[in-house]
Order: structure tokens, then sequence, then C-alpha cells
């Protein structure tokens, strides 16, 4: 029995990950337990058999913090060594920071995987500089990478100058998606809309989608977006609800708190098509979820978005700009014929290629690489 220890901050997409991970993991071969936050609202993880995975706690915090961090790597070398795991499996930034060098430390096979790195969310130069150069120096580390899309696999040994033979590939994945009657809508949404679903962050640049909207609503006045997600970390939502005062779409868009995700499938399902207007992503599980739900998307053209997405196949990628974002939506409005074949060709694309049962088998060889 081979053990991994994850160490993360197991919330949104990431929580997903490693939810659906140590899910469809074979239980006969590997076990899983995880270091977490104490305070942040994790998604509850469960093995194979449907129960709890052994969890521990350290304080993770996302910015840095010399003496908290140091406290917190010792926090974590503690737990490893008595918990003796196999293989340490890090997520994100602060977890990958402190994970790398505990499992350097104590001789442990490592794996990493940064779910978007670090620097692609910085908003300053020097930030972006400071934080690229941290991932170039602790890729010297004898820690290997297993990047979640293909874009962060290119990222991984181009920008940031890994060795090859030190870093892997693994898709993110999902369980093909299936929405009960259970899980109707009870949130009052018009006939039809488009929905996005995040944060309303940095990240997600929902201002952009806004703007996007305002231009489509000038030859489809009844265009409808659903924003979904709006809940456990928005810093920009009163910039965002400034917004749509300003340009008066109050009747176009609707912003719905975090739900269960039962619930955001839901609303997903009966969406005409997906829309998404990140700055930058990893492998987002929305899109995913959107494929097999047999939605086509409209997306731009930043690494998972462009990964997932083949332009004019099963969506659009579009320019960072409204105009085009416009332009494509008001594509996929006014051609049915259009958005029916994107509709077959997203669902094709989600069985070929991210079906979480076809392909779990892959990230287990690589636990064996």
């Amino acid at each position: 029995m081979i053990k991994i220890l994850h160490i993360a901050r197991p919330v949104a997409g990431l929580g997903v990950y490693i939810s659906l991970l140590t899910k469809y993991i074979n239980k006969n071969k590997f076990s899983n337990a995880i270091i977490c936050n104490t305070n942040d609202e994790i998604i509850e993880l469960l093995d194979t058999n449907n129960h709890k995975i052994s969890t521990y706690h350290a304080n993770l915090i996302r910015k840095i913090n010399l003496i908290n961090d140091v406290k917190t790597f010792f926090k974590i070398v503690k737990i490893l060594k008595k918990e003796r795991p196999d293989i340490i499996h890090c997520h994100s930034a602060k977890a990958g920071i402190l994970g790398r060098l505990a499992g350097a430390y104590l001789k442990i096979t490592t794996f990493y995987t940064p779910h978007a790195y670090s620097y692609l969310s910085a908003e300053g130069k020097f930030k972006k500089y400071f934080f690229k150069k941290l991932e170039k120096l602790l890729g010297f580390l004898p820690s290997k990478t297993i990047a979640c899309s293909e874009s962060e696999y290119i990222r991984a040994t181009t920008d940031i100058n890994i060795a090859k033979d030190k870093v892997l590939l693994w898709c993110n994945s999902v369980e093909d998606v299936f929405v009960s009657e259970k899980a109707a809508i009870s949130e009052v949404l018009p006939k039809e809309y488009i929905c996005t679903i995040g944060r309303v962050s940095y990240q997600k640049n929902i201002q952009l989608l806004i703007e996007s909207i305002k231009i489509v609503k000038k030859k489809n006045a009844a265009i409808h977006l659903v924003i979904l997600g709006a809940g456990l970390y928005s810093p920009m939502l009163n910039q965002v609800n400034q917004l749509i005062n300003k340009h008066s779409l109050k009747d176009n868009i609707t912003i719905i708190p975090w739900l269960k995700r039962t619930k955001t499938l839901a609303i997903l399902q009966q969406s005409k098509f997906y829309v998404s207007s990140s700055r930058y992503e990893g492998l987002p599980y929305s899109l995913l979820e959107a494929l097999a739900l047999k939605k086509p998307c409209v997306v731009t053209n930043v690494d998972g978005n462009k990964d997932v997405i083949k332009d004019n196949f099963n969506g659009f990628v579009t320019l960072e700009n409204p105009e085009d974002i416009a332009l494509k939506i008001n594509m996929l409005i006014e051609n049915n014929e259009l958005l029916q074949q994107f509709s077959i060709n997203a669902r094709k694309e989600y069985e070929t290629r991210y079906d979480i049962d076809k392909n779990i088998i892959l990230l287990e060889n690589l636990y064996n690489h």
C-alpha cells in the first residue's frame, strides 16, 4: 500500500481536484491523508469507501509571513515524521514551497502541482519577478512537478526552466456529471441564460465579462448572465456591482453566492452555454463540467482555457477584449445550428480527454514513476 500525504488548502477547484483523486484512486494500492489549514471551509474529502481521509492541520496562509511560515514548516515536518508517507503531493504556491522543502529535508518522494503558477496572479512587476524567481529556485529541489494542463507543463519547462525529466503531466479530470431532480433550481432565473462560475476576483476578471455583456445587449436585449460562486472569496464584488449599475445591467445579470456542487451543476445544465473571462487558469473544473454537460464555451485565450476549448470546435477562444467576447457570444445566441454542433463536440471532447474514470490510472502510474 502506497501512502500519499497531500499538503493543500482544498477549497474551490483545488478541493475538487483532491476530492476526485481520493475518491477514484485504487483503494487496494493507495491510501490518502492531508495536511490543510484549520480555518478553511474545505471540501469534504472521502476515499473510495466513502470514508473521510485522515486530516491534519497546519497554518497554511496565502500571504508570506516568515515567522508563521517557519512555524508551519516545522509543524509539517512533525506530522510527516509521525505519518511516514511514501509520497508527498503538495498543491499550489504556499503548500508547494513548504511541502517541497519538507520533502527534501526528510528525503521523501515529493510531487508538486502548481494549479496555475503564483506569479501569474501577481499584479505588480516586482511581485511577479519575485514569485517567478522563487519557483525557479525551488525547481532545483529533488521533487517532481505534475502539471494539471498541457499549458502548465509548457510553462514549467520553458518559463520556469525545470528539467523535462522532472516535469510530468496529468490533466485535471472530472466524473461524468449527473444532475438529479433533487437539485432543481430554486433561484428565479429567466428561461434562457448563459453562465460563468468562479470567485469575483482578479483572476476571473468578471469586469471584462460585464463590459462584454454591455455590448451584447445592443443586439440581444434579453441577454442574461448568471455569475455563480460569488461567495467564499470575492474581493472585487463591490466593484462588479458598481459596474453593473453603471451600465444599467441589473436586469441582465444575476450574481449567486457559492452553492453546493449539485445546485451549481443544475444551473449550469440549464444554461445555453458557458463563458470565461479569466486572466489565468490551471485547468478549470467548471469548463470540464460544462463539456460533460454538452455546453459550448466562450473563453479567453489563457492557460487552461485554451487547453480545453478548441476554437470553432467546442466553443470559441477569444481575445481578452470585450468586443471579441461579445462577438462570439452573439454568434452562439444567433446561430442555433452552430450551438448544437458545438454541444455535440463538447461532450466528445470530455469523453475523449477528461473522464476521470479513464484517466485516474495515468496518475497512479505517475505516483509509481
